[in-house]
């Protein structure tokens, strides 16, 4: 008995068998021998109030007779496996018609034992239903989590869909926002570049015909190529433009223009030595490092034939 006892071990404290017999003594012999086991037990003789049993409770192991009064163990297996598919049903029969056996394990039996009962083939029987339903029970909880977890997965995936769909419709909507705003500036530029030619050109051009101004045309013209730079905002003269200071962009015009270093200083009231300082910044900043380069050609090539005289 002390090996038997220790068969049931692994399952003490956490294991609830049931005895469904009419025999009340057969039950209580039976209960006697399982709960030296140390597993707990319970009994009924009346097959009725079985279904009420494992309505309420979960058994591990089930020990049902197959002949009882009122309702057959047979009738009964097939209710408590719908009922409880969890549980292991042991069909205990006094006969051995294999036809009622092979019934009873299609109907969801896990094993059948013949009366009288034999103790250590009982102990092995309901050890083996429990290591299987023990297994069972991990492999379908192992099957739930991963569910639930995929799951999960679905729901996260789902959300990072919506999440990726709301920042394409932003990023939509942000460069929808950028080519009006970048359209919206055009227009604006546009409308600027055609009030400044149309309400400073014409004066210049004016003054450039009044001949008494004539010493100021190098300047006219310089500031008739500004604007016209201001105004189209592209090309090597927008560049140079951006490049020189207002005072080196008025001696490069008069360069441009084919006066010479004593000229300008004349005309700009300045000392020559001073425009010799402006020419060799205007070399540096324009990048004509080489001498042989001329600074007159090179202004009268990239600032086109809109400064010449």
């Amino acid at each position: 008995m002390v090996e038997e006892e220790n068969g049931l071990k692994t399952y003490q404290g956490d294991t609830l068998i049931l005895i469904v017999d009419d025999d009340d003594d057969f039950c209580k012999a039976l209960q006697k021998i399982i709960s030296h086991w140390g597993v707990k037990v319970e009994s009924t003789t009346n097959p009725l109030h079985a279904m009420d049993l494992v309505r309420n409770n979960f058994y591990n192991v089930i020990l049902l007779d197959v002949v009882m009064p009122g309702k057959s163990g047979i009738e009964l297996v097939q209710e408590i496996a719908e009922l409880s598919p969890d549980s292991k049903i042991l069909v205990m029969t006094g006969f051995t018609d294999k036809e009622i056996v092979i019934k009873a394990l299609r109907m969801g039996a896990f094993y059948f034992l013949k009366k009288p009962l034999d103790s250590k083939l009982l102990l092995h029987t309901i050890k083996r239903a429990l290591e299987v339903q023990k297994a069972k029970l991990e492999n379908k909880k192992m099957f739930e989590e991963l569910e639930c977890s995929h799951n999960e997965l679905l729901d996260q995936r789902s959300r990072l869909e919506d999440a990726n769909g709301q920042l394409i419709e932003t990023s939509n909507a942000l460069s929808i926002l950028a080519r009006n705003i970048e359209i919206a500036r055009d227009d604006a530029e546009t409308q600027i570049v055609h009030k400044v030619r149309v309400s400073i050109v014409p004066i210049i051009e004016k003054l450039q015909q009044d001949r008494k101004l004539g010493d100021y045309r190098p300047d006219l013209e310089l500031l008739m190529n500004l604007v016209d730079t201001l105004t189209s905002g592209t090309g090597a003269a927008s560049e140079i433009a951006s490049t020189l200071t207002s005072t080196e962009l008025r001696i490069a015009s008069l360069i441009k223009n084919g006066l010479t270093t004593d000229e300008i200083a004349k005309h700009m009231h300045i000392s020559p030595l001073t425009v010799k300082a402006h020419r060799r910044n205007i070399r540096k900043k324009l990048k004509l490092d080489n001498s042989n380069h001329s600074l007159r050609t090179f202004l009268q090539s990239n600032l086109g034939n809109e400064m010449a005289e």
